[in-house]
């Protein structure tokens, strides 16, 4: 079975999911800001944070239905104009706003990690509600974002390489123009026009810059989840702190673990896998890209799921909100005979 059989029965899905994990995020929002433990501090607008980020990468995937094509050197990122409302004008900024909420993906949680260090090592300087400190845990992603998008528009858009490719492949029906298209992309190896195989420098400078966001964010997320395990850890041991406090503690870490593995999971795993097979293989196929775009919706659906099911303070508002509207069953009365219809059938 090709892929063109089941895409789409994919791309169906991929809406659903999205749909759903939308959905969540937009209830989980008003949970953290009205349940949160009093002590979370800054730390609640950074999970508020987190999800609303979700929902706006959810809009922008619904906004730009984006397709990712994949084979042998080639890794496009592309909005067509014929599945978009979106008008001309701002599907190309669509397309890269889509890839700057991915990069952001990938350093959020480091950023996290980084902050829950701070507060169990009880460094109020760079924890405290400060304007200073909301901008930069909050920004710091954006800043990244903003890195990753620029170097896409540079060094990545739509050329006469990546074009001789989308028609050779018939990417788009005939009738599309491919200057309407949104796009960004990496081509490392085309060919010229005597059918010789050169370097794209253009795209290996571009991700040069995406390839070091990504394992600096990786180095970042895997430091401080160390280092904050073992914060938290040391701190369990320590008198002085109340068993619910030590509860929310363990609760807040498993959750920022778990909500941290699905997006290196679902993420920087495939990514990473269709880099090598693009960069140092030339060898990718289209499964990588359609199994990429399925993941990042997947990630969209269930990342906010660890934060309801693990922190009790949550999990407990959620589920008590939906209990209100179980159905009661109503018992049917006993029939009664009426003493009326009693003496009127004695009579007769």
């Amino acid at each position: 079975m090709s892929i063109d059989t089941w895409l789409p029965t994919l791309n169906k899905t991929r809406n659903v999911l999205t749909y759903f994990g939308i959905s969540v995020n937009a209830i989980l929002v008003p949970v953290i800001f009205l349940k949160s433990p009093k002590d979370l501090g800054l730390y609640k607008y950074m999970m508020i944070y987190i999800s609303t980020f979700e929902i706006f990468f959810g809009c922008v995937e619904l906004l730009t239905i984006p397709d990712f094509f994949t084979k042998d050197s080639a890794f496009f990122v592309m909005v067509d104009p014929a599945k978009t409302i979106l008008p001309q004008f701002l599907i190309q900024t669509a397309d890269l706003l889509f890839c700057g909420s991915f990069a952001v993906s990938l350093g959020i949680f480091g950023f996290q990690f980084a902050y829950r260090y701070q507060v169990l090592n009880g460094n109020s300087s760079w924890t405290s509600s400060r304007p200073l400190n909301f901008l930069f845990w909050l920004g710091s992603p954006l800043i990244f974002a903003t890195i990753w998008s620029a170097a896409i528009a540079v060094f990545m858009p739509l050329n006469n390489f990546a074009k001789i490719v989308l028609i050779r492949e018939s990417v788009f029906p005939s009738d599309v123009e491919l200057d309407n298209i949104g796009f960004c992309g990496a081509l490392f190896y085309p060919k010229s026009e005597d059918g010789t195989e050169v370097i794209n420098w253009d795209s290996m400078r571009g991700v040069a810059v995406t390839t070091t966001i990504l394992i600096s964010s990786e180095i970042t997320m895997f430091f401080f989840a160390l280092k904050c395990f073992l914060a938290t850890k040391s701190l369990m041991n320590q008198s002085g702190h109340s068993k619910n406090f030590r509860h929310l503690q363990w609760q807040l870490f498993y959750a920022l673990a778990l909500q941290t593995l699905i997006p290196i999971t679902l993420i920087q795993g495939p990514f990473s896998t269709i880099y090598m097979t693009t960069l140092l293989l030339d060898c990718s196929t289209p499964l990588f890209g359609n199994f990429l775009a399925f993941s990042i919706t997947l990630y969209l659906a269930i990342d906010a799921l660890p934060t309801i099911f693990i922190i009790k303070h949550y999990r407990q508002a959620i589920f008590g909100y939906f209990k209100q509207f179980k159905i009661v069953r109503v018992q049917p009365k006993p029939y009664q005979v009426s003493t009326a219809n009693i003496h009127r059938s004695s009579v007769y």
